[in-house]
């Protein structure tokens, strides 16, 4: 999905970050982070303007997205931010730290829910205005939020593709094969990661 965002926008740069520690999975396990942001340069590697980053994790505590563009912006005054945020995440922003500076510090790129058609999911109560078609040369929609920043809404494929479902194939043993980037899949087998304490690691 990076890579069709890029591509549909022509963006000359998209940078991914794994997180040091979700703040809505306080509870929950997650894979060392080392482990993550191996798995992210290896899946970038060789694909002009698409990076891995380890802000998130240099930083360390929990990962806010608005103290991460905030940091970009500090650091990159002059370049313009557009955050990629998938749909069902974006409905649920009022629930993020200090969401309202979020919504004003940059533009979003919201990527479609399968299925999903006409005006784009928000938070209950978010009133947004349509733009006009022919301010874009890409194909898509976009939106005014409140503050007056962007919401993109490029016509993308949906992909039926979640990291939940892809740790669930590696701990039964099953074919990840085309659902992640070869040299990711041979990372995650490497390493034995995604199994439960005492097994072994999947053929």
């Amino acid at each position: 999905m990076a890579l069709e965002v890029k591509e549909a926008l022509r963006l000359p740069r998209v940078v991914l970050l794994p997180s040091h520690q979700p703040p809505h999975k306080p509870k929950q396990p997650v894979t060392d982070a080392r482990h993550r942001l191996a798995m992210v340069a290896a899946a970038v590697a060789g694909l002009p303007g698409m990076e891995g980053s380890d802000l998130e994790i240099r930083r360390g505590g929990a990962s806010y997205s608005l103290l991460t563009v905030m940091d970009f912006r500090r650091a990159e005054p002059f370049t313009e931010f557009l955050f990629v945020i998938g749909a069902d995440a974006f409905a649920e922003i009022p629930t993020w730290y200090r969401y309202e500076e979020l919504l004003l510090a940059c533009d979003f790129i919201l990527l479609p829910r399968r299925g999903a058609e006409g005006m784009p999911a928000v938070p209950a109560g978010m009133r947004i205005e349509k733009e006009e078609p022919h301010c874009y040369s890409w194909d898509g929609e976009s939106y005014r939020i409140p503050g007056g920043r962007r919401l993109f809404c490029p016509s993308l494929p949906a992909l039926e593709i979640s990291s939940s479902s892809i740790r669930e194939k590696v701990r039964k043993g099953k074919c990840i094969r085309g659902l992640v980037p070869p040299e990711v899949e041979r990372y995650i087998f490497e390493h034995g990661l995604y199994l439960e304490p005492g097994e072994g690691r999947q053929p």
